[in-house]
């Protein structure tokens, strides 16, 4: 029974120490690191072979320290010494025969002083701030000497029959209560188990004799590792001894920051940001312009505040695709590939016709003096009719050209042309029209339209002829073409209706136009696959249109009426 009991204590503090294993805690045990004095007082309890077990009383004085540790539950060593008395009456449990005589000799009452010095092992485990359950195991040397009520020694005690010294066995349950730093109200049962039957000074039944002392007391606590911060790190390591307590540091002491993005574990509302990424005070992606998408996802990193949604790029919805935001678009249904202006409206139509003259022809017989430069008058005549056209079309550019027929020296032939041509420009500039829109040239004799050898032939060669060679200056440009070179000018188109374009010889029509060069691109791939001719022409900065434009289109046809039937048959 006995035996029983002490594997019942020893078992309990063993599961008492698995509890205190399996709670969480962070900062150093308050008891680390400290030594601690104890003054316990309470009683003794008798388990012997008489038939009544009393308390009597016990009193110790032990010395304790703690090691060092994290955890919720703390190790310590323990030394100790008591000393009490054991108690029992009744008589002997038993028989109880006096060896020497064989006569049964009542013993109505025993009292055995003792004297213990030993020490073992506790372990205290932390519940709260202030309370501290704890288990102890030790051994410890005994000395007994069993006597009867008036001070004298039994019968066996004083034949020596036995050793008063013995070794005994120890195990404590126990509880602290810090009532301060520096001291604590302790109360305690323990169970001492020897390996002798003479407690009592009597040998009887098969179990040894066993006592329980029940205690209360005080201890008084110093020294120990300072933690001030209480984050498990002494402060003579700790990089940041002003940690909030119950956060969790790093060996340095200091918050622990999982994602690295300098904002500590228990600050931080996105603890899973990816290392590099800019974070703002609580650990999240910056989001500058507040649309909810994170600068380092943000397409669109200045969308407006006042735009309520955006998609996943952070970028302000485009319904319709016309790359005017929605909050901007105040056409949002306009169908896609048509261009528009900032306001996401159609474009009004930018046709522009042909000027009604683009070339003409000044004989040199009827509006040049003989061998001279000098207009005449009927020259001026025909020459106001092209101001007019040059004041009409200011985007225009024009070609002026000298010629001559073969007679005389071809350097003088040479430098005639030229300042014929030039008469003509001066005349025109004189008119008001800019000379950077005029290009000169003198060609002499080497472009005859006609035979030099007949003097018709020569009268027709001797000429000065003035041709448009220019529309949109820059505007336009082909970009890309699957097409063969058709020879199509692109500077010198005119919209001439229904996104019809010609530049006076050929003609191709537009279906669509877009922003995006990739989605022009693929326009054109599909059209093609569908064997038609399209091709991309890029404009810059058009009147009305902001930015580029990538336009898709489909050519070449040789009139007017074939694109419109062409377009017709592909547009339905």
């Amino acid at each position: 029974m006995k035996t029983l009991i002490l594997y019942i204590l020893v078992a309990g503090a063993i599961s008492t120490s698995s509890i205190a294993q399996v709670a969480g805690f962070n900062g150093l045990h308050p008891l680390s690191g400290r030594w601690a004095v104890s003054l316990e007082g309470g009683a003794n309890y008798t388990r012997a072979d008489f038939k009544n077990a009393l308390f009597d009383y016990y009193v110790r004085i032990m010395g304790e320290y703690f090691f060092v540790t994290k955890n919720v539950g703390i190790f310590g060593v323990r030394a100790f010494t008591g000393l009490g008395r054991l108690n029992g009456s009744g008589g002997v449990s038993g028989y109880y025969t006096d060896p020497a005589t064989g006569i049964l000799i009542p013993i109505d009452e025993f009292k055995t002083p003792i004297i213990l010095v030993g020490g073992g092992f506790n372990y205290a485990f932390q519940v709260s701030d202030k309370v501290f359950p704890y288990a102890y195991a030790g051994a410890s040397y005994l000395y007994f000497d069993p006597k009867d009520v008036n001070g004298n020694r039994l019968s066996n005690n004083s034949r020596k029959k036995y050793s008063r010294h013995e070794v005994s066995l120890q195990g404590e349950l126990g509880i602290r209560f810090l009532l301060s730093q520096n001291l604590s109200l302790n109360f305690n049962g323990s169970l001492y188990y020897v390996n002798s039957d003479e407690l009592d000074d009597v040998i009887a039944g098969r179990d040894n004799d066993i006592y329980f002392t029940f205690l209360g007391g005080v201890s008084f606590y110093f020294g120990g590792v300072k933690d001030s911060d209480a984050d498990g790190v002494r402060d003579d390591d700790d990089v940041c001894p002003e940690t909030p307590q119950g956060v969790h540091v790093d060996e340095f002491g200091c918050p622990v920051d999982t994602d690295e993005d300098g904002v500590p574990d228990y600050l931080d509302r996105c603890p899973g940001t990816r290392s590099g990424i800019i974070v703002n005070s609580n650990g999240c992606p910056l989001d500058s312009d507040g649309d909810g998408v994170p600068d380092y996802l943000d397409q669109c990193p200045n969308t407006p505040l006042n735009v309520p949604v955006v998609d996943t790029r952070g970028c302000p919805f485009d319904s319709d695709g016309d790359e005017v935001p929605d909050y901007m678009d105040n056409c949002p249904d306009t169908p896609a590939g048509t261009e528009v202006d900032k306001f996401g409206c159609p474009l009004v139509s930018q046709e522009k016709e042909l000027p009604q003259i683009t070339r003409m022809i000044l004989s040199g017989e009827v509006n040049f003096a003989v061998g001279k430069a000098n207009l005449q008058p009927q020259a001026r005549n025909s020459l106001n009719k092209l101001v007019k056209v040059l004041y009409d079309n200011p985007d225009t550019r024009w070609r002026i050209q000298g010629h001559t027929d073969n007679t005389g020296s071809y350097e003088l032939n040479k430098k005639l042309s030229l300042e014929r041509a030039w008469s003509v420009a001066d005349y025109l500039i004189s008119k008001g029209s800019n000379s950077s829109r005029l290009d000169i040239e003198g060609l002499g004799p080497d472009f005859p339209i006609a035979n030099n050898s007949t003097n018709s032939g020569r009268k027709l060669n001797r000429r000065v002829s003035i041709e448009l060679i220019d529309g949109v200056a820059e505007s336009e440009r082909v970009v890309t073409s699957s097409l063969d070179d058709f020879n199509f000018n692109t500077t010198i188109e005119r919209n001439v209706g229904n996104m019809i374009f010609t530049d006076g010889r050929l003609y191709c029509f537009q279906l669509s136009s877009w922003r995006s060069y990739n989605n022009a691109v693929r326009e054109v791939d599909r059209l093609q696959t569908q064997g038609e001719n399209a091709f991309i022409v890029e404009i810059n900065d058009l009147q009305g249109l902001e930015g580029t434009w990538y336009r898709v289109r489909i050519g070449y046809f040789k009139s007017l009426q074939e694109t419109r039937d062409y377009r017709a048959r592909v547009i339905r």
